[in-house]
């Protein structure tokens, strides 16, 4: 009997150590997708995944085997539970790897994906900006004409009316003369009367300018 499980445990192990071989090498080529990460699955990659969910999976149900041989017999040497202990551990590092390396690629996709969809927001909002921008520029230009048309219609309208304004002071004005020319007409005495008080302005004028320049002239000297 204890031949038979030393024999069965040598059979079985021969596989467990085909299938570690079988999954480094898988791992190895597995790694290669977390360099090269796509924003997609590819189908290569999940293949390679499966395959290697698989192969761990069916190395546990070997190492099982391998522990249930050993505990069914009890002298069963030492060097073979320390192989049995070190397919164990081999089984959690491919574990710990493979989880390790779908982890990357899960997370370098994820932010592969994020930084697509940040470039995807800023070209649509800076299209939306565009357009709005364009929008805006128009309704302010046409504001700005709208502006100076309103600005030059309040200039021609004031200029209206300061022609009006200037026309009807220009009547009163003649008014004001042919009222005047019709008292004058009425008056004979008046022109003559006038026009002394004229000459004597002129006089008073001429005789003020003369003594102001003497005054200068005085100042100027004594100074």
């Amino acid at each position: 009997m204890s031949k038979v499980n030393a024999s069965s445990f040598v059979t079985v192990r021969g596989q467990a150590i085909s299938l570690e071989t079988q999954t480094n090498s898988l791992i190895s080529r597995y790694s290669t997708f977390a360099q090269t990460t796509s924003s997609e699955q590819t189908a290569k990659e999940k293949k390679l995944d499966t395959q290697i969910e698989n192969a761990l999976k069916k190395r546990q149900d070997i190492i099982d085997s391998l522990n249930d041989i050993c505990n069914e017999n009890p002298s069963i040497s030492a060097s073979k539970l320390s192989q049995l202990q070190r397919h164990k551990e081999i089984l959690q590092e491919h574990w710990k790897s493979f989880q390790n390396i779908r982890s990357s690629i899960q997370q370098e996709r994820n932010r592969l994906n994020l930084l697509f969809s940040v470039k995807n927001d800023i070209a649509q909002h800076n299209s939306n900006t565009n357009l709005n921008d364009e929008d805006e520029y128009i309704q302010d230009e046409a504001r700005r004409i709208d502006q100076s048309h309103n600005v030059v219609d309040r200039l021609i309208s004031q200029a209206w009316e300061t022609r009006d304004h200037f026309t009807a002071q220009n009547n009163v004005l003649n008014n004001v003369n042919n009222k005047t020319l019709q008292v004058l007409q009425r008056i004979p005495g008046l022109n003559n009367l006038l026009g002394k008080i004229n000459t004597r302005r002129k006089k008073n004028a001429v005789i003020l300018a003369s003594v102001i320049t003497l005054c200068i002239l005085f100042l100027f000297l004594t100074w």
